[in-house]
């Protein structure tokens, strides 16, 4: 698996045990369910954003610029000279 499968599974994993968790702890009725719904909500911000900030790093690791697209596949599929997707 690359790097980046492994970095999105990650995020996806972190979040939705954030959210499984807070769900459990509703329906056990704990004090703290509250606070760890709005960490959830704070998670399902940040771990994309955590996540996108270490592949503009990477880029800056290869020589890139720190703008450069990190999602080269968008390129191929935008590109009008792309001879290799059908018409």
């Amino acid at each position: 698996m690359k790097p980046k499968r492994i970095l999105a599974m990650a995020g996806v994993i972190l979040i939705a045990g954030m959210y499984i968790a807070t769900l459990v702890l509703a329906l056990m009725g704990s004090r703290n369910t509250v606070s760890l719904f709005l960490l959830s909500i704070l998670c399902t911000i940040m771990v994309p954003l955590i996540i996108h900030l270490f592949m503009m790093l990477r880029n800056v690791r290869r020589g890139k610029n720190v703008m450069d697209e990190p999602y080269p596949y968008k390129e191929k599929r935008d590109d009008p000279d792309n001879k290799n997707e059908p018409e």
